[in-house]
């Protein structure tokens, strides 16, 4: 086998979100004897040594000490055992859903951005769109189920299924943080419309968080930015830079993702490597890899056209995985097709426990795209339109999506990574219902109707000056 078989370079957009199954993770976990090592991860890093405390101590009480041990351990195995009850209540069809809408989308976004990093997150994407369709109706609501993989699932049994999926993430594992949050921002004078039965779904199955603010005031971007940098752990920190007259709504996720490999790679090792970019040419880059070969799951299909190479490398309790797919003749973007095609569950169904050397490149960017395009691209264009969101709100006849604005960061190094994405869906009204809305400058005058006399005319700019 050539030396150079593991050398990643896809970025691909379930390399941090895909959990692998539990046989898979049986095999894999062998390697988390090696947790401990996880230490310099930053905040993730430190729940390593938990499970010493029972030794600890010149304090002359290790009993008491040890007992603390426990409980802690207990504690996490219970919130363990929670996460694991979740995710098994999570049914194969919203499981084959988002993985066949994150190949799709992934792939049609690729073809925009070739020769250019990329990530998405399609769980970030899923759960923001997923909290828009309980509002759309008629046509628009069946192309958002079928752009979504929904196909034939009314949203009582997606919106539950997304609730088991989004409790069996947080808290799945110790060495890891990954923190959900979605939020819905409504236009003061567009709130009372909402509809009550939409918010209370957003709240019971999304934990939504509801806020009305006046869109008119330029201080209310700073709040739904503050919200994202909060959320994302300052990773992401603006998803908006203006509010346009005629939005009236935003459904918004963050995702924030860290976690400390169960085996880390070898600082020391990290040497100056070559990289080879789509266009032949070379970049010299830090390349992480091992003092020795490394057991992990791994499959190689061969050396022909189009063949490929997949390794998996877990997180801590080895729940969750970074996977990376790397072509050994054919180029990344024909690669990218045939994810597309065949699904990503077709390249990682094959892997077995091998002792490989690994090298991969340190890496970080950020990421960010409006998603509109690519929506219609893939067949959702009602929820564009006037017409299609008619159970979101009262006189809803002149609602429609505007935007669909999509961000990502990512690090990986040689003690793990770190991650987060936003999503935000933009409500936009082409006319609000009859009624005057002074929430902006406007002109007044006054006026005798009988004669037809203006006796006062003039414009409102700031009522707050008096001079």
């Amino acid at each position: 086998m050539k030396k150079l078989i593991s050398i990643l370079m896809v970025f691909a957009v379930f390399m941090f979100f895909a959990a692998c199954s539990s046989s898979d993770d049986n095999d894999d976990n062998g390697d988390t004897g090696n947790t401990g090592d996880t230490g310099d991860t930053g905040d993730t890093g430190d729940t390593g040594d938990t499970g010493d405390t029972g030794d600890t101590g010149d304090t002359g009480n290790t009993g008491n000490t040890g007992n603390t041990g426990e409980e802690e351990d207990s504690e996490v195995q219970l919130k363990y055992k929670k996460a694991d009850e979740h995710a098994e209540n999570v049914s194969s069809e919203i499981s084959e859903a988002n993985t066949a809408f994150a190949a799709k989308i992934f792939g049609a976004l690729s073809e925009e951005e070739k020769g250019k990093n990329m990530m998405i997150s399609p769980l970030s994407i899923s759960i923001a769109l997923a909290m828009t369709i309980n509002g759309a109706s008629g046509e628009n609501l069946e192309e958002m189920k079928e752009v979504m993989e929904f196909g034939n699932m009314d949203m009582d049994d997606v919106n539950e299924q997304f609730y088991h999926l989004i409790q069996s993430l947080v808290e799945a594992d110790k060495d890891m943080i990954l923190a959900i949050a979605n939020s819905v921002w409504m236009d003061l004078v567009f709130e009372p419309r909402v509809k009550e039965k939409f918010l209370d779904i957003l709240d019971e199955f999304y934990d939504a968080e509801a806020f009305a603010y006046d869109f008119a005031d330029l201080d209310t971007v700073d709040v739904i930015n503050d919200w994202v940098k909060e959320n994302t752990m300052e990773k992401i920190e603006t998803i908006i830079e203006e509010i346009g007259h005629d939005t009236v709504m935003y459904l918004i996720n963050a995702i924030y993702f860290k976690a400390a490999w169960t085996t880390t790679f070898d600082k020391e090792s990290t040497y100056d490597g070559q990289f080879t970019l789509s266009d032949g040419s070379y970049k010299t880059v830090k390349m992480m890899t091992f003092k020795e070969d490394q057991e992990f799951m791994f499959y190689n299909s061969g050396w022909e056209a189009d063949d490929y190479n997949v390794v998996r490398l877990p997180y801590g309790r080895g729940k969750f995985a970074f996977y990376g797919i790397v072509p050994n003749s054919g180029s990344i973007d024909t690669l990218i097709s045939d994810i597309a095609e065949k699904g990503i569950d077709h390249y990682i169904s094959s892997l077995v426990k091998t002792e490989i050397p690994v090298m991969m490149p340190r890496f970080k960017f950020e990421y960010e795209k409006s998603l509109v395009d690519i929506f219609q691209t893939l067949g959702m264009e009602k929820a564009f339109e006037t017409g299609g969101l008619l159970e979101l709100a009262e006189d809803g006849e002149d609602l429609y999506i505007s935007d669909i604005i999509h961000k990502t960061y990512i690090e990986v190094n040689e003690e793990g990574t770190e991650a987060a994405a936003v999503t935000a869906v933009e409500v936009g009204e082409t006319s609000m219902p009859a009624g005057f809305y002074g929430t902006r400058p406007f002109v007044y005058f006054i006026r005798d109707d009988r004669s037809g006399t203006i006796l006062f005319i003039g414009k409102v700019e700031d009522p707050t000056v008096e001079d």
